[in-house]
């Protein structure tokens, strides 16, 4: 069973935050949104906080993770499975979100 989204955001029902809003119009799991929207959500998500942690880091580091990550990148694409690229990111968001 999905947990909603106040589960893992500070939102409550009703706080009147946007997210809460969102919830209302699309479901506390937002259950309303298909795959490909949801896939959406996450790519600007991934891409706001890519966007913070560059103007925090600077641009030479953040080309020499590029220079990191790039074959890595290839390599899934090539080696791994969608159900394992989703599992992939379930554990990186997992990781990130009580990473120092």
């Amino acid at each position: 069973m999905n947990k909603p989204i106040g589960y893992f955001t500070s939102t409550m029902p009703g706080d009147g935050s946007y997210l809460d809003e969102l919830q209302q119009q699309y479901g506390s799991t937002f259950e309303q949104l298909n795959k490909v929207e949801k896939l959406l959500l996450l790519q600007n998500i991934a891409q706001t906080l890519l966007g913070a942690e560059i103007n925090v880091i600077g641009s030479t580091a953040s080309n020499q993770a590029l220079l990191t990550v790039s074959p890595i990148i290839q390599g899934l694409y090539k080696r791994v499975t969608l159900a394992d690229l989703l599992g992939l990111a379930e554990a990186l968001v997992h990781q990130l979100k009580y990473q120092q």
